[in-house]
């Protein structure tokens, strides 16, 4: 199905304009910056003050010190432009916790300007923002939420309760400073997109849930103002978002006969299980069961048993992510390694290859065809300069692992972005038309770079071919044929004797 977003200007409680200000800042120190931000992923509700003090003078200082390089900007400060805290606050916040970004929002321009290229299209995943649970078991008038029909002006008379696994006002934040991120690169330092909406240069997609509706809906408000409104979808000026019906989703990982079989496997894998026992996996499941039994009648938060750590790190971020109180014991060291365990999860998938074709294989395929479709200047694509896909960790997590490219330590924190770019040689000549006989030679003249959270990744598979650091769109395309399944429904099927295979496999 097709859901159309009005992009207009807004009035009310907190205006946020059509062209949003942004606070840029000149930097070229990031080690430090980044540092601080992974700190503050990890770090439990009593010391986000503190960290976030520290964050805010080392920005300051980074910016008196490099003020006259304008390769690096950020954004800063933007909460207060945004929102005041008794908008996000109610009687169940920490009154110590103060909202600050989850990761860096610092881009180097040259990453997306290289000298020798031009950028000719892109397309970013990204994962919602912050959101509720999706549990029963706590009271969801913990969290702050906004009706959908108030979702960017936030100015709900009364709050209206929060649903399971919904987008809370911070979430929606988070994602209107990722749109800001964006605008700022792509509009107003390179001018690859125009400045006012066009609905032509931009494809929307989301998955059919709350959250990730939600949160293109806030982005594309940080990129271009507007309320997206569902109700004033009859204006000419909107944007179109497509959602699949949930038979045919294919963003993130779906239940199949092979693959959950192959899930299931994969704990009691001998590399699995010799890993575990190393790093002292079950003493560290007690540790973090203790801290819940000593604290579970003084905090909300409490999970006797977890089938994984993605689930816990979720559950977790819900909690610490929004301000509220977590179970005392849930020290830098034990979140950190949390996080670590939950990504070695998701990359354990790598022992059986055939996870990555059934798990995320149908949306490389959908990927893929855009981007060549693109790269061969296709009518149909002739305007599209930038595809927003809103997904979920899993999205993110199955499309590293796919292309063996996870190179972070940790589980994608909310609001994470992976973005695809699409380069061509600037000294090309392009064929006014594209034929089959010379299509090969258009495509040898094109690129991809992959960046996750404003930092460049690699390729596995693409490493020894790169070339200024990118991967050669020919050998992507190979790459991303490898992972997409020739026949879905035949491959998710299981037979006794590929049973018997696997477990042989994993012992």
């Amino acid at each position: 199905m097709i859901i159309n977003f009005l992009l207009n200007s807004i009035v009310g409680n907190v205006k946020l304009d059509e062209n949003p200000n942004v606070n840029l800042k000149n930097n070229t120190n990031t080690t430090n910056n980044n540092s601080n931000n992974n700190n503050n992923n990890n770090n439990n509700n009593n010391n986000n003050n503190n960290n976030n003090n520290n964050n805010n003078n080392n920005n300051n200082n980074n910016n008196n010190n490099n003020n006259n390089n304008n390769n690096v900007f950020e954004i800063n400060d933007y909460l207060q432009t945004l929102i005041k805290e008794e908008d996000f606050k109610n009687q169940h916040t920490d009154p110590n916790f103060k909202f600050s970004a989850l990761r860096s929002t610092k881009v180097t321009l040259n990453e997306y300007n290289p000298e020798n290229y031009q950028l000719k299209f892109v397309q970013i995943i990204t994962r919602h923002g912050r959101r509720t649970p999706e549990s029963k078991r706590y009271p969801l008038t913990m969290w702050t939420c906004n009706s959908l029909d108030q979702l960017i002006t936030n100015k709900d008379t009364s709050r209206p309760d929060c649903n399971m696994g919904q987008l809370t006002v911070l979430g929606i934040v988070d994602q209107i400073n990722v749109g800001k991120v964006y605008r700022n690169l792509f509009i107003d330092h390179l001018g690859f997109l125009d400045n006012k909406y066009n609905k032509d240069q931009i494809f929307i997609r989301s998955s059919d849930r709350e959250r990730t509706i939600s949160s293109a809906r806030s982005f594309m408000h940080g990129l271009y103002g507007g309320s997206f409104a569902d109700d004033q979808e009859k204006s000419p000026n909107h944007s179109s978002f497509l959602i699949l019906d949930e038979k045919d989703e294919n963003m993130f990982p779906r239940s199949s006969p092979k693959y959950n079989f192959l899930k299931s496997l994969l704990k009691k894998h001998k590399v699995v299980v010799e890993e575990n026992e190393k790093s002292g996996l079950k003493e560290f499941d007690e540790k973090i069961k203790n801290i819940f039994e000593n604290s579970k009648f003084e905090t909300a938060f409490y999970l006797p048993s977890w089938r994984s750590y993605a689930g816990l790190v979720n559950s977790f971020d819900c909690f610490r992510n929004n301000g509220l109180a977590l179970p005392k014991g849930f020290t830098n060291e034990i979140v950190q390694r949390m996080y670590e365990e939950s990504a070695k999860e998701f990359k354990n998938a790598r022992l059986f290859p055939e996870m990555s074709i059934l798990a995320i294989g149908r949306f490389v395929n959908d990927l893929t065809k855009q981007m060549y479709l693109k790269s061969i200047n296709d009518p149909s694509v002739k305007d599209l300069k930038l595809s927003l896909y809103s997904g979920h960790d899993t999205t993110l997590a199955a499309l590293l692992v796919a292309y063996d490219m996870y190179e972070d330590k940790i589980h994608p924190v909310t609001s994470s972005a992976l973005e695809y770019l699409l380069f061509q040689d600037k000294n090309y000549k392009e064929p006014e038309v594209v034929t089959k006989s010379n299509e090969k030679e258009l495509i040898d003249h094109q690129y991809v770079k992959v960046i996750f959270n404003h930092k460049p990744i690699h390729i596995g598979p693409c490493k020894d071919k790169e070339v200024d650091g990118m991967c050669p769109l020919s050998e992507f395309l190979k790459i991303s044929q490898s992972i997409i399944p020739t026949n879905y429904e035949e491959q998710s099927k299981l037979t006794d004797e590929e049973k018997k295979k696997y477990i042989q496999q994993s012992i």
